[in-house]
């Protein structure tokens, strides 16, 4: 009987107990199914940030001629192809170019930038302050000339147009130098080959009217002056011619034959014409 009632006792607490399991494990059921899942997280790799780069500090540009105040500056890069050993200046009332604005020594390279400097002569022509306040005062031209270092041969640029060019291109073809550079003035680009090459052509016919009126002249001067011909003086002999002698002629003295008897005479008693003893 005891053991009985131990079995009945054993079996409702295995009773219990399944009960007690069952409903937890659906309760845990529910709990789970009731809280979603967590997705996982997507992690993007962090981008590196770059560092900072240093701005490269710019390299001053080499100079022709010497800056000053008042001075005009163009920075020109020598587009030619060949490297320029010479660069010198004149004014147009000047004849020789005087004023060398590249250092003896110095190379201009090819595809190089400088900044070339001129400053007038005192007098010569307005400052560009000067110039750009009065626009009624006229400045007088300049001609730069090139000299190239592989060969020495030169190239002229003519009445170079300071005032209206902050920066430009300097070129050389068919046998002359000109400029490719956008005006100041204008803003307009403007090419002066065309311009240089029809300076060059003017020399050409003025120094061959020159040359031509020269010859002229010296055609004419010896024409004026001929080289005195010396002549062998002739010389006649002198042809003797006879004397001609002519007869004296004799006349017989007439006799008046009248019939006075009487011989003829001066009535002083003397025969005229007789003999006297």
């Amino acid at each position: 009987m005891r053991n009985k009632k131990i079995l009945t006792v054993i079996g409702i607490c295995t009773l219990g107990a399944a009960l007690t399991f069952g409903g937890c494990g659906k309760e845990k059921q529910k709990a789970s199914e009731a809280v979603p899942k967590a997705e996982p997280a997507v992690t993007e790799a962090a981008t590196p940030t770059p560092e900072p780069t240093a701005t490269p500090t710019p390299v001053p540009l080499k100079t022709l001629g010497t800056k000053a105040e008042g001075a005009y500056e163009v920075q020109i890069k020598n587009a030619t192809t060949r490297p320029i050993s010479g660069v010198a200046i004149k004014s147009s009332e000047e004849a020789d170019f005087t004023t060398q604005l590249l250092g003896e020594g110095d190379t201009f390279a090819a595809d190089e930038e400088r900044m070339l400097y001129y400053l007038p002569a005192a007098g010569e022509t307005p400052t560009p302050a000067e110039a750009a306040g009065d626009e009624k005062l006229l400045t007088t031209a300049y001609d730069i000339r090139i000299t190239f270092g592989d060969d020495g041969s030169t190239v002229t640029l003519h009445s170079f147009p300071f005032g209206d060019i902050a920066k430009g291109d300097l070129l050389a073809a068919d046998g002359v130098g000109y400029l490719n550079y956008e005006s100041v003035n204008t803003k307009s680009v403007i090419d002066t080959k065309a311009a240089e090459l029809a300076v060059v052509a003017q020399q050409v016919a003025d120094a061959q009217a020159a040359a031509e009126a020269e010859a002229a002249a010296a055609a004419a001067a010896e024409q004026t002056y001929e080289e005195p011909v010396y002549e062998e003086p002739s010389y006649e002999e002198p042809v003797y011619e006879e004397p001609s002698y002519e007869e004296p002629s004799y006349e017989e003295p007439s006799y008046d034959e009248g019939g006075s008897g009487e011989a003829v005479g001066g009535g002083d008693g003397c025969l005229d014409g007789g003999l006297v003893w």
